[in-house]
């Protein structure tokens, strides 16, 4: 066989690098599926809630909206901590609503927010093969999150999709400040230390490029990063070296079984 085709083959039929002991895994848009997303579900509530009013003026979803994410973006910038990102919403809603002359209660903000979230968490699903792929890795490897989301809302997403006995709560791992969110390296580090791994000895996998696998990277973790409909060839595919660190490319998550022996 020639040297380009023993490369081809090779890409073909990737195998991660032995000595793998853990597997990282992202949880929105990598294990579960986000079908509605917070804009969506924002304007859809307010739809409803403008239907109850008897007022002669009533600004539209996208008014609404616009005047909320422009509160959003010049506060967020400013790096605040993930425990307060609801008091954050909670204000830049109570002041789009000032701003555009609608009265509301003080509790307003608060009870809004709570229904987009709470429509947004029921619409979403476990991706397909999910279940079946973390069983089956979980014989052979120790399983755990790696998640810029609130620990609370991962917690509730695993005990309701029936994976709360594969990610032990010692095996959660999220930012306790803005710091430490993906891509910056820190969190990945924190999870390492606290599984007692060297990065060579894990895999991240995400939906992500910037987030989980540059992220991982930064932190001398191979990665698997997740492109559904991206990969013409329905094998794994192993991608140029990020750095030093080794990327594969799947399309589903069933395709897990062929990167791990």
């Amino acid at each position: 066989m020639r040297s380009k085709d023993r490369r081809s083959a090779a890409l073909s039929k990737p195998i991660l690098p032995p000595g793998k002991r853990a597997i990282f895994f992202d949880v929105n848009q990598t294990l579960i599926r986000k079908q509605l997303t917070f804009e969506q579900c924002f304007r859809r509530v307010w739809e409803e809630y403008a239907a109850r009013w008897d007022s002669e003026y009533i600004p539209s979803a996208e008014e609404i909206w616009k005047q909320y994410m422009l509160q959003w973006r010049k506060h967020h910038k400013n790096r605040v901590p993930p425990s307060q990102l609801e008091e954050l919403q909670r204000s830049c809603l109570q002041t789009a609503m000032t701003a555009l002359a609608v009265p509301v209660p003080a509790s307003f903000a608060r009870s809004f927010l709570q229904e987009a979230r709470t429509m947004q968490s029921a619409s979403k699903a476990l991706l397909p093969g999910a279940d079946t792929a973390l069983r089956t890795l979980a014989s052979s490897y120790r399983l755990a999150i790696i998640s810029n989301s609130p620990r609370k809302e991962i917690v509730a997403l695993l005990k309701r999709f029936g994976l709360a006995d594969l990610f032990p709560g010692d095996r959660i791992f999220t930012p306790g400040s803005a710091y430490e969110k993906k891509p910056s390296p820190h969190l990945f580090r924190i999870a390492l230390n606290a599984m007692k791994l060297t990065p060579r000895q894990a895999v991240m996998i995400g939906n992500s490029w910037a987030h989980d696998v540059v992220g991982a990277a930064r932190a001398g973790i191979d990665s698997v990063w997740l492109q559904p409909g991206s990969v013409r060839s329905k094998e794994a595919v192993q991608k140029p070296k990020l750095g030093k660190r080794k990327v594969y490319v799947i399309q589903s998550l069933d395709q897990l079984t062929e990167l791990f022996p």
